[in-house]
């Protein structure tokens, strides 16, 4: 019985501790609430499981203990994601260049938030946890399109809701 519980311990533990030491890198870097775009990856790069070098990424640690967070997404006319994680590790919710052309532009609440609601053409979207991660991905096929990431990257938010 106790090797069942520990294991059961364990295996819900694991997630939240890795997100968690995923949390504390992201926030050595920018406070939390904030998008914090990485170096360009080279063969050297490690910050990310086997990072892609065509891909820029950005992230925010979102705390959604004191209220919504609004995230907006510049687009672009390549492939870009914006994918938000909870604080077990799960993908709670996805968009990319084919599901939101235009951008993205979410009102992130806790799922067990009421209250304030976001302003018209804003998306609501519930998180399972107060607390998680935020990340973009933007695919650069051309040396030149980085100067256009830098921009995008420029122009995103990750900002509580005052």
């Amino acid at each position: 019985m106790a090797a069942v519980a520990t294991h059961v311990i364990v295996v819900h533990a694991i997630p939240h501790v890795l997100m968690q030491g995923a949390m504390d890198r992201i926030e050595k870097h920018v406070s939390t609430n904030k998008w914090v775009a990485a170096k360009r990856v080279t063969a050297a790069s490690r910050t990310v499981v086997r990072p892609s070098p065509e891909l820029a990424y950005s992230a925010c640690v979102f705390d959604l203990r004191n209220g919504p967070v609004r995230m907006r997404v510049q687009p672009m006319n390549d492939y870009w994601s914006l994918s938000l994680f909870a604080a077990n590790t799960d993908n709670f919710h996805v968009w990319d260049n084919r599901t939101a052309p235009s951008g993205v532009d979410i009102w992130l609440v806790a799922d067990r938030a009421a209250g304030r609601q976001p302003p018209a053409g804003v998306t609501l979207v519930r998180s399972p946890s107060e607390r998680g991660i935020a990340l973009i991905r933007r695919r650069a096929t051309s040396e030149s399109q980085w100067p256009q990431i830098k921009a995008a990257q420029s122009e995103d938010r990750c900002e509580a809701v005052q």
